[in-house]
């Protein structure tokens, strides 16, 4: 068990400083109709609109794990592969048992 934690905390620590985090986590107001999100621009913004983009629009995805592990990230962005990852690893039993043994502690 302690070898695979070394090696998720080596990989872990590889892929956090790989990632340039531009601004510190921060919380927004929105409004759900039906099945639209509305935001404001400032949220737009630091989701990758910019006014020049007209209607064009950015390409956003939508993750989750549940039960409480949702997000929304721009397309390929390097919080996309995180997210991605997160999810992925959390079908892995391994990770599981890992998270279990950490949780325990």
């Amino acid at each position: 068990m302690s070898t695979l934690i070394r090696t998720i905390s080596s990989a872990a620590r590889i892929q956090c400083r790989s990632m340039s985090y531009q601004n510190k986590p921060r919380e927004f107001k929105v409004v759900l109709d039906n099945e639209t999100l509305y935001i404001d621009k400032t949220l737009a913004e630091a989701l990758g609109w910019k006014p020049e983009q007209d209607v064009n629009g950015v390409p956003l995805i939508l993750s989750g794990w549940e039960p409480q592990y949702f997000n929304i990230t721009r397309s390929g962005s390097d919080s996309d592969l995180l997210a991605r990852s997160t999810v992925e690893s959390s079908r892995n039993p391994r990770v599981k048992q890992v998270l279990e043994y950490l949780r325990d502690q």
